[in-house]
């Protein structure tokens, strides 16, 4: 073989891992993966198959979810982290995966500051303060009062480790001491506060709003900055009297770091446009989700924030990572 012809198909050899990234004239050209921390059924995985069913409309190529639980939902994070950053594996990330959750991990399994590469934010779920009818409280404000007065005696259902950190910065911010017992998820830690075995739980709105609308359990403070529209009657923390208190509860998509920009900058725009779609909307309503696009930049902004914080939170109360 004559030496100029070995050298271009060397020459080709090199380049032929780089013809496999995504183009963005073309991308994509084969099915792109969604992986999901968490079992089918749940809420994480039941939106990113009303995302990925549309983005797969708006491709015409599949969007393809793949449930990987574990860890919190960090197995698939660390998955996400390590894959080829070619636009065909991506990630639903949720703020426990991002901005709590490694915190309280003794392994780290990636960094959420630079490990990924942020597409854009999905939803909020909003999270709520409940009580029990058995506690009596009417409001956020007799909580406090009865925790002042029986310090440690305030019983506090914790199904999640991202609950407990909420109920953590609301001590801090209440001044307050309130004893936490862990269980395995809200729905175990809901039955002991209907029944008054426990007087306060955190959840999120959609999980537990069959529970509040049949009275079992009463919302005293939705955890955002701004009343939701899903349960627009209940009061924020700071309008309940606890000021500079949010703990905001999200979905996000991500992509490795290094997928190329404008791979990232198509599938923003898509996802913005999925979730101004009234379908959609209506769909995350019925989750209790409320839909929240952004730019990349305002996620990674919203991601650096919050890791900081909930970090501060989990030093200053003295949780231990497992």
């Amino acid at each position: 073989m004559p030496r100029a012809q070995q050298l271009a198909l060397a020459c080709l050899a090199l380049l032929a891992p780089f013809g496999a990234l995504a183009q963005p004239d073309d991308y994509p050209a084969r099915p792109v993966k969604i992986l999901v921390g968490y079992p089918p059924g749940g809420a994480s995985d039941t939106i990113s198959r009303i995302i990925g069913q549309e983005l797969s409309r708006l491709n015409g190529q599949s969007f393809v979810i793949e449930n990987r639980p574990g860890v919190g939902g960090m197995l698939a994070m660390g998955l996400v982290a390590k894959a080829p950053a070619d636009g065909y594996t991506l990630g639903l990330a949720v703020s426990g995966t991002l901005t709590t959750g490694p915190h309280l991990q003794a392994t780290k399994m990636y960094d959420p500051l630079t490990d990924f590469q942020p597409l854009g934010m999905v939803a909020k779920a909003p999270m709520v303060l409940l009580a029990g009818p058995a506690a009596g409280y009417e409001n956020v404000d007799a909580v406090v009062r009865d925790a002042k007065k029986r310090p440690g005696q305030v019983m506090f259902a914790s199904g999640a480790q991202a609950f407990e950190l909420a109920l953590q910065l609301f001590k801090s911010k209440a001044d307050v001491d309130i004893t936490t017992v862990s269980y395995q998820g809200g729905a175990p830690a809901s039955i002991d506060v209907m029944s008054g075995r426990a007087q306060l739980m955190v959840d999120t709105l959609g999980a537990q709003q069959e529970n509040i609308k049949a009275g079992k359990l009463k919302a005293l403070a939705v955890l955002d900055s701004t009343r939701s529209p899903i349960a627009p009657d209940v009061p924020t923390m700071a309008e309940a009297g606890v000021k500079g208190y949010e703990a905001l509860g999200w979905t996000a998509l991500v992509a490795p770091k290094g997928t190329p920009a404008a791979v990232v900058q198509k599938l923003n725009g898509q996802l913005q446009e999925v979730l101004k779609m009234p379908q959609v909307k209506q769909k995350l309503d019925a989750l209790a989700f409320e839909p929240w696009p952004s730019t990349p930049q305002f996620m990674q902004k919203t991601v650096s924030t919050e890791y900081a914080k909930w970090g501060e939170v989990v030093r200053t109360s003295g949780m231990k990572a497992k």
